[in-house]
């Protein structure tokens, strides 16, 4: 009797991770790929106090970690050094150390804190997308870019609902 998770089932899996992966590249270079359900979750915000966060498939999830990565190459020149906020590297610790050496050497004697509310459930889809068609001149990549942004979410209720406006948030910030 093999373990679990032995090199027969590894091999499996990796056959089968293979193939859908060979199968995703397909039906996007057919353009038949479909954005699937966003697993809608609630989590707390503070007292009494719930945020969205969106769960995608691990095959949307794939996809969107790709295309994080091609955004990045495209915009993250353009960051200034100061600049923290959900980039690869780079974070509230950085952000913190950096503050901490400049109030204390620094001419700086004030620090302001700004906190934009329900900022990623405001964002404006056509906004958005023609932002990106200003610096990305590929039809099929803004195109799949937009069938995230409308992807439905689904509820533990069996509900599902379209969005206009806003994001569904992954887990954390961005990380490569």
């Amino acid at each position: 009797m093999r373990p679990a998770g032995g090199s027969g089932q590894r091999a499996r899996v990796c056959g089968r991770l293979t193939a859908n992966i060979r199968g995703l590249v397909e039906r996007l270079k057919q353009q038949r790929y479909r954005a699937k359900l966003v697993r809608r979750q609630w989590i707390p915000k503070g007292k009494d106090q719930f945020r969205p966060l969106g769960i995608p498939v691990v095959e949307d999830k794939l996809l969107q970690r790709a295309v994080a990565r091609i955004l990045t190459a495209i915009f993250e020149p353009d960051f200034l050094r100061c600049s923290y906020g959900y980039r690869p590297h780079v974070g509230a610790r950085e952000a913190v150390d950096k503050l901490t050496v400049k109030l204390q050497f620094g001419r700086y004697h004030h620090v302001v804190e700004l906190d934009l509310e329900n900022y990623f459930g405001t964002i404006d889809h056509a906004w958005l997308v023609k932002m990106l068609e200003q610096r990305i001149d590929d039809r099929p990549f803004v195109r799949l870019i937009r069938k995230w942004l409308k992807a439905a979410c689904w509820r533990r209720t069996a509900q599902w609902s379209t969005r206009r406006r806003g994001s569904p948030r992954r887990r954390g910030p961005h990380r490569s």
